[in-house]
């Protein structure tokens, strides 16, 4: 099997609903002969952010001398980044013989596999097989009946909770924190970042009943000693860690996650896995998790940020009134998907804007040029319509001067888009 004929079955399968429970993925996993099995994990599940410090732990991992695997999504660019060793993708020949090993798996018509679910057991083959010391490990929806709740943790993680995908995790915090803190294993740390009184009630709970040890994000004082729009500086009071950190995730918001991947450190540290300081500040420096807040161009900028959920556009609205005060500077090209809480994300943005352009990506799952426009008629803001990602960046750019700056937001698959059309595709090796 070559790599088209693999992302051709892959492409076939369920993308666009969600499927609980555990039977599939332990279905696949029991056909790979129980890969996830051969490595440890770090778990990580919440709202927003896990992404982030999925990818700040396994950089730092990686400068410390460990084999690290790290399985995220969605992706970015293509399947094969969800998939990484030492932050290198999956070759696209172990894809396609991966999912030659599973095919009579998802070739079966009664309650066929998902893609997600498909990709989480290809991730977890390809991590026993090239012998990862550690795995970091995403959640994709929730925690407690995801496909990637098949793990062996050393560490679980959770970074927030707050409201997103409610039609399938709950309308309130206490039904999404129960999804979440079900990734909760007897005996493992479970570390908790800042959460809201209804979440943490229940998180408490989920920990005493599952013999998890809940710790909380440490006493640490991060101070932002230096920005400039490529990596934030930070000034960190901690006996254990190092006094200063360059993070070239220049978002606002990355400073909470910088926290909890230092908790998670300490951690790590207390059950014998040697992580050096000269790790955590190298680890830091290199990592990179394109699409938030990236500057992917400068006169004028450009800045991608998911903004997927009513959280993250509040993060990112923060972030804008502190770095461009000016709102005449202030450009937003516009897209997201119908199955989100898009209300709320189009009221935290749109007014902050001079200039909204409104458009839509290839997901099947994208909203309506029409329902975007509606929204920005009735907030009042002037808008216009671009039918592709890629026209729309033409029409903006078309109209910035030197000192505008663009941001692009709203879903990661129009972002993904956007970083495609201005940024060079990495080598896929």
């Amino acid at each position: 099997m070559d790599c088209a004929e693999a992302r051709r079955i892959l492409g076939n399968l369920p993308s666009l609903e969600v499927k609980p429970g555990l039977s599939r993925i332990n279905r696949l996993l029991d056909a790979l002969d129980h890969p996830q099995r051969c490595f440890s994990a770090i778990h990580i599940a919440g709202t927003n952010g896990k992404g982030s410090v999925a990818a700040m732990l396994a950089s730092i991992l990686l400068q410390a001398g460990y084999k690290v695997g790290r399985y995220t999504s969605p992706e970015l660019l293509d399947f094969r980044d969800r998939i990484c060793v030492d932050d290198t993708w999956i070759a696209e020949q172990e894809l396609a013989d991966a999912v030659e090993r599973l095919c009579p798996q998802l070739d079966k018509e009664d309650d066929r596999p998902t893609l997600f679910e498909a990709l989480t057991a290809i991730a977890f083959d390809y991590f026993a097989a090239q012998r990862v010391d550690l795995a970091v490990i995403e959640a994709g929806l929730g925690g407690r009946f995801d496909a990637t709740n098949t793990v062996f943790p050393v560490l679980t993680v959770l970074t927030n909770v707050g409201r997103d995908h409610t039609r399938l995790l709950g309308d309130t915090l206490e039904q999404i924190s129960w999804e979440k803190a079900g990734i909760a294993k007897r005996q493992v740390p479970f570390l908790a970042g800042d959460l809201p009184t209804a979440a943490e009630q229940v998180v408490v709970e989920e920990c005493r009943r599952a013999g998890a040890n809940l710790v909380r994000t440490a006493p640490m004082s991060l101070r932002r000693k230096g920005f400039d729009w490529e990596r934030t500086t930070y000034a960190v009071e901690a006996e254990d860690l190092p006094a200063e950190i360059d993070l070239p995730l220049p978002g606002g918001y990355q400073a909470e996650n910088l926290r909890l991947a230092l908790c998670a450190v300490r951690i790590l540290r207390e059950q014998g896995i040697v992580i050096p300081n000269s790790a955590v500040i190298a680890g830091l420096d290199r990592v990179r998790w394109p699409g938030r807040f990236e500057v992917v161009a400068r006169d004028p900028l450009v800045v991608l940020d998911g903004a997927h959920n009513a959280s993250a556009a509040q993060a990112l609205a923060q972030d804008i009134a502190d770095y461009i005060p000016d709102k005449r500077r202030r450009h937003l090209l516009f897209g997201v998907l119908a199955d989100k809480e898009w209300q709320a994300i189009v009221r935290i943005l749109f007014p902050l804007f001079s200039s909204v352009t409104l458009t839509r990506s290839q997901s099947p799952r994208a909203l309506s040029l029409d329902a975007l426009g509606e929204a920005a008629s009735s907030l009042g803001v002037p808008f216009g319509c671009s039918e592709t990602v890629s026209a729309g960046l033409t029409r903006v750019c078309s109209r910035l001067g030197a000192q505008d700056v663009l941001f692009v937001a709203g879903s990661l698959t129009v972002v993904g888009e956007a970083r495609s059309a201005l940024v060079e595709v990495p080598c896929r090796l």
